[in-house]
């Protein structure tokens, strides 16, 4: 059923708003900040009703939905990095009929063709992507967010299992997937010292994996014990593959550390149910974590008939396996506040082991799962643990006695005291800008390399500034002088000069970073540069009515009402008028859109730009109504090219594509 625009309750835009919100924010934890909050079987049930709700009420779908995008943007400390082409993610179950289905669709696909399926664990750590070019590893980069990744190279050319040269007989050049992670024995071994020498411990292998990678220092990354499981060869485009299997085999003859368990075949939907049966029963034994298998389609051809989606390719499932549970008792349940504010009750337990690990907490992901569970303190429960990641509550096994008294939302936030307000199944603490559980979150964000950029404030900076009560909430950091921070621990007086400079010159920032940088719920950067070039300035913005934002391209009801609602907080517009004492957002030209000369207009880059990077480039032609993709196709109008351009200039020669060089570029927008 289609339904209209018309047709569509508030209460299912508000859910569908709210469900984006909570899917964006588990992303940035999961992706960038390596702290996921909940289990994996958590998100899949948060995404999983997004997607339902867009797929009944398709006129609430959006191109910056959760659904339509893999993952976070890179992180601001390491150089964004184009991927040779999208980094999917996969659709994943631990239900048995995501392979019914999965079967069901290639078959209709190959309906008169033998089906081979290449079968391979799921291993539970850090997609990268390597290029080898004159068979030397030249780029590493993380998946990001599956266009555009973190450069990673000199970290991964210090990992041992990685050769930093291939075979003689290896093509001129190869594009190779895999996951990089680290062996539980090193995990636990790594975690000792760590205890030793009085750090804090990684949570998991896989956070240990991420950890290492994102080191600034190469000589950390070369002292961890990370390894290598190659799972794909993303170029067979450009050499004489005709399954996934012959192209890893290759993989192996040049070089790379291809293992057995990558190449596993079938034909059939039991033999893919009794793989998975035999990973599960080995899970625990072996050394390294793997949640399940995936399952993909080994023709190359079948795989391009089939085709992706926005975010997942048609020829390849993750089947995953049942979370690990376990049985422990509810010391206490308190309500953590999150960086948008949102409270999220969180159950301390009687520590337990599950599959190897502690674990002292249990998130009950909001008030209206409390309630439906009725967890008191004292009962026994049991916790089931998805991802390694904070596990969650399932059921009530025995009630406590005498029976403790039920939980109930609290009419203020534990930490800052504003009064909670209710938003669909939820419950927000408002003070955004100055409830100091949010502070810490939205300075980071503020700070980010996607908002102001104010290098050299960084996460373990702005919590060292906090404990010292230097600052508190974003109008604060305007107040920070180098005779402050210089007796810091990890300052001097040059790098206390450096940040303050850096906080200097982000008083004058572009007025859709800014917009960005505030942190408006749905307001992502893409939705903050359209709103600035559509209002031209920050107190157009800020004055604007519902209406005149829904005629913003790509605006819809949910954003709409969080940015109404963001700027009609009292406490909102209070931090808002103290931190526009200390910074002037520049006004932008206005955007009729249409009118320009490059409105539609779709552009590819490759090879090195020399005056901007990409994220640069791509601004600027969203700010003249074109936009910037990944991969070249019939619908490319301009690829732009630079030194070192690849595949992607010879496909747009072929395809008779209008190429620029940088300058042609440049000339380009100048003119429009």
């Amino acid at each position: 059923m289609t339904n209209t625009t018309n047709e569509i309750s508030e209460s299912v835009r508000q859910r569908v708003g709210d469900l984006r919100e909570q899917i964006h924010y588990h992303n940035y934890r999961y992706y960038r900040l390596n702290d996921p909050e909940i289990s994996d079987a958590a998100y899949d049930e948060l995404f999983q009703e997004l997607q339902s709700l867009e797929q009944s009420y398709p006129a609430l779908l959006t191109p910056d939905s959760p659904t339509q995008r893999v993952g976070s943007p890179p992180l601001e400390a390491f150089r964004p990095v184009t991927h040779h082409r999208p980094m999917l993610s996969l659709e994943s179950s631990h239900d048995p009929r995501i392979i019914e289905d999965f079967h069901r669709r290639v078959r209709e696909a190959a309906p008169e063709v033998p089906v081979s399926y290449l079968v391979q664990p799921k291993v539970d750590g850090v997609s990268v992507e390597l290029v080898y070019s004159d068979r030397r590893l030249r780029t590493a980069a993380t998946r990001g967010d599956g266009l555009t990744g973190e450069d990673i190279t000199l970290n991964v050319r210090s990992v041992a299992a990685i050769p930093r040269t291939l075979n003689a007989d290896a093509p001129t050049r190869l594009v190779v997937r895999g996951e990089m992670f680290m062996p539980v024995q090193g995990f636990r071994t790594l975690n000792e010292q760590f205890i030793l020498e009085n750090k804090k411990p990684f949570a998991n292998p896989r956070n240990a994996a991420s950890g290492s990678l994102r080191q600034l220092d190469p000589a950390v990354t070369a002292k961890r014990p990370l390894h290598f499981f190659p799972f794909e060869l993303s170029n067979t485009d450009e050499l004489d593959f005709q399954t996934e299997s012959e192209s890893l085999e290759a993989l192996a003859h040049w070089g790379l550390p291809v293992p057995a368990a990558a190449l596993e075949q079938c034909s059939s939907q039991e033999e893919i149910e009794t793989i998975h049966q035999v990973y599960n029963s080995k899970r625990d034994r072996l050394d390294y974590e793997v949640d399940g298998i995936v399952v993909k389609v080994n023709s190359l051809s079948l795989r391009i008939e089939m085709g992706t989606r926005a975010r997942t390719p048609r020829w390849a499932v993750a089947y995953k396996f049942e979370p690990r549970r376990e049985i422990t008792r509810v010391e206490k349940v308190v309500a953590q506040v999150g960086r948008t504010g949102k409270l999220t009750p969180v159950a301390l337990l009687l520590p337990v082991d599950v599959g190897g690990v502690t674990v002292s907490r249990a998130s009950l992901h909001n008030f209206g799962e409390v309630r439906r569970l009725d967890v008191r303190p004292v009962d026994t429960v049991q916790i089931q643990r998805a991802g390694d990641v904070i596990p969650q509550v399932v059921k009530v096994i025995t009630p406590g006695e005498p029976r403790g008294a039920q939980i109930v939302v609290p009419e203020t936030c534990p930490i800052c005291q504003s009064p909670v307000v209710e938003e669909g199944a939820y419950h927000r603490c408002p003070n955004r800008l100055g409830c100091p559980a949010q502070i810490h979150g939205s300075i980071r964000h503020y700070a980010s390399r996607g908002a102001l950029d104010i290098e050299g404030l960084g996460e373990k900076t702005i919590r060292t500034f906090l404990k010292a009560g230097l600052i508190t909430d974003l109008a604060s950091i305007y107040g920070l002088t180098t005779e402050k921070i210089a007796p810091l621990e990890g300052f001097g007086e040059l790098s206390a000069k450096n940040l303050i400079e850096a906080i200097r010159n982000s008083k004058e920032p572009l007025l859709d970073r800014f917009l960005y940088a505030l942190g408006i719920p749905n307001v992502g950067d893409k939705t903050a540069g359209d709103i600035s070039r559509f209002f031209g300035s920050f107190a157009a913005i800020r004055d604007a009515t519902e209406e005149e934002l829904l005629e913003v391209e790509g605006v819809g009801p949910v954003v709409a009402r969080a940015v109404i609602d963001f700027f009609a907080n009292q406490e909102v517009q209070t931090e808002l008028d103290r931190l526009l004492d200390e910074v002037t957002p520049k006004a932008m030209d206005v955007v009729e859109y249409g009118k320009t000369g490059l409105h539609g207009k779709t552009f590819v880059f490759t090879g090195t730009l020399e005056h901007f990077n990409r994220s640069e480039a791509q601004r600027r032609i969203e700010a003249l109504g074109g936009k910037a993709v990944s991969s070249v196709s019939n619908r490319t109008d301009f690829l732009v090219h630079g030194p070192g351009a690849g595949s992607k200039l010879d496909k747009a020669r072929d395809l008779g594509i209008q190429l620029l060089d940088e300058e042609g570029f440049l000339e380009l927008i100048d003119k429009t």
